[in-house]
């Protein structure tokens, strides 16, 4: 199945869609959906943590390159 072609059916579908009731309960699913793909509960509070301080670095600027990791990785294991 291609899965991006059959959200564009949907779509589609749903453009077309006047049945209000309908409607109603795809925003359910949405519903109950989005609040079981939420994966911070699934996370302990380390991860949390340790998330919460990598999106720190990246405000700040503490970052680095994919080039400037790929040369240490280089220069350390010879890869």
């Amino acid at each position: 199945m291609d899965i991006q072609l059959e959200k564009y059916k949907l779509i589609e579908w749903l453009m077309n869609l006047k049945d209000e009731s309908v409607i109603s309960k795809l925003k359910t699913i949405k519903s109950s959906v989005s609040k079981s793909s939420d994966w911070e509960g699934d996370i302990s509070d380390t991860e949390k943590l340790l998330i919460e301080a990598g999106l720190k670095d990246i405000e700040k600027g503490n970052t680095f390159t994919h080039e400037q990791v790929m040369k240490e990785i280089n220069e350390v294991y010879g890869i």
